[in-house]
């Protein structure tokens, strides 16, 4: 009889602990806890003042952006996804 006492005390224990694996999944899945792949790693991008944003292209994760200043002067910029300036090019016009 006692072996049958802790068989039920066992799987009891199995039980709660089952239910707080699945709890704490629950959670995490939900947003409860930051991943390591979450949007605040991305980078933020500085433009001059006065910008106006063109064009945007993105490829191959990296992104590319045309803009123009109040000057009148465009420009070409490419950034890697964690907002690290990878090219930066004066667009000039021929005539």
């Amino acid at each position: 009889m006692a072996w049958l006492k802790a068989l039920v005390i066992g799987m009891g224990v199995l039980i709660v602990a089952g239910i707080g694996v699945v709890a704490v999944t629950l959670v995490n899945r939900m947003g409860g806890a930051p991943t390591a792949s979450s949007s605040s790693t991305a980078g933020r991008i500085e433009m001059p003042q006065g910008a106006q944003i063109l064009e945007t292209h993105l490829d191959g994760g990296r992104i590319a952006v045309r803009y123009a200043l109040p000057d009148g002067r465009m420009y070409l910029d490419v950034y890697e996804p964690n907002g690290k300036l990878v090219l930066k090019t004066e667009l000039v016009e021929h005539k």
